[in-house]
């Protein structure tokens, strides 16, 4: 063939770059099945796009590695809770829209079969559904999942500082 291309296709790899809206973060209301409480938080995300961690009201703060991430769900396809006492305590009037749209449901897991589900409201459902796209990007990003040793050092090294 005359006219024929080798068969190297380039394919361009995006840096992983985390919004200002993550980094900074928002208000959800953190929330389990197991329990009837509901806990407010702030949610956000590493400068570096390593953790999302979420501080409650008492300082207390909690992470997860984004490369544990395998699902961010919003809309009908993320958890909402089943008890009704639940159901009023993230159905307050003052908030916008459905909670349907405004839940954030992350599935983390080591692998594909023991995974977890961690379930956060926002008090907006344009929040909530920025939010699990942007989440599902940073942790489906191939950069990202296929680190190179110095980044994995420097991971290492920034979540004593989170």
């Amino acid at each position: 063939m005359a006219g024929a291309q080798p068969g190297v296709h380039a394919l361009q790899l995006k840096r992983v770059s985390v919004t200002e809206s993550l980094r900074t973060g928002d208000k959800f209301i953190k929330w389990d099945d197991d329990c009837t409480t509901v806990t407010p938080v702030t949610l956000r995300v590493d400068p570096r796009g390593y953790f999302l961690y979420w501080t409650d009201q008492n300082k207390e703060t909690d992470l997860l590695d984004v490369s544990l991430i395998k699902d961010t769900r919003n809309g009908r396809f993320a958890k909402t809770p089943k008890e009704a006492k639940q159901r009023e305590l993230l159905d307050v009037g003052t908030l916008e829209g459905r909670l349907e749209n405004r839940t954030l449901t992350v599935v983390s897991g080591a692998d594909m079969v023991n995974i977890t589900c961690l379930n956060f409201t926002a008090f907006s459902e344009e929040v909530a559904k920025e939010w699990a796209e942007e989440l599902f990007s940073l942790a489906s990003n191939l950069l990202a999942q296929n680190m190179s040793r110095e980044s994995c050092l420097e991971k290492r090294a920034s979540r004593n500082v989170c």
